[in-house]
């Protein structure tokens, strides 16, 4: 039974991460309810897993000039801010406290995405 759900999110991680949806979600869910691991080490793993395909990814997205590389830096940048941030912060919050803030901020994620209209880009095509 145990490889069975293991398979199954393995599967809709990369589902959800192909779709562009945040395959990362699909993995701390089931760290945290199936194998009870606490929301911070799933949070590593998470990260830990994360780091070496966005690499891969932003390689590829280069190869294929899918990157504008003048915005590149200043994302690589903020996004190791946030990272330095959010370490810091989890250093001094309670582990439930962790928990719902990152409910929170999926709920707040899934709302964007449903609600948000995506502006039309010039000579660009609508992906």
């Amino acid at each position: 039974m145990n490889h069975i759900v293991l398979m199954l999110a393995g599967f809709l991680s990369g589902l959800t991460a192909s779709m562009g949806l945040g395959g990362g979600f699909v993995l701390l869910v089931y760290l945290t309810l199936f194998t009870s691991l606490p929301q911070k080490e799933a949070q590593l793993i998470n990260l830990i897993f994360f780091l070496p395909i966005a690499l891969l990814s932003i390689f590829l997205h280069l190869k294929h000039r899918l990157i504008e590389k003048s915005v590149l830096k200043k994302a690589i940048l903020w996004g190791l801010a946030g990272v330095v941030i959010g370490v810091l912060l989890s250093a001094f919050l309670k582990e439930e406290l962790l928990s719902k803030l990152f409910g929170g901020l999926v709920f707040l994620v899934g709302l964007r995405e449903l609600f948000h209209k995506k502006k039309k880009q010039e000579g660009k095509p609508n992906l």
